[in-house]
């Protein structure tokens, strides 16, 4: 193998490992990152508000229940 083959297919082989641990990375930290809320007025209108385990959901949810009763 001559030198110039060497050096192409190192770089190569770098190229892809860190394309590699880059996609790692972000899907390590999307399967690791809370919920966020993203309504000024955190609980009103939300969708995730039926499955929310935040404090501030639960909160809004067990308000909710004793205004209705």
């Amino acid at each position: 193998m001559e030198r110039r083959d060497f050096l192409r297919n190192g770089l190569r082989g770098l190229i892809i490992a860190g394309l590699a641990a880059i996609s790692g990375v972000f899907v390590y930290r999307n399967y690791t990152t809370q919920e966020t809320c993203e309504f000024t007025t955190p609980c009103q209108d939300c969708k995730s508000l039926k499955n929310c385990q935040k404090p501030e959901g639960l909160k809004y949810k067990r308000d909710q229940k004793a205004s209705n009763n």
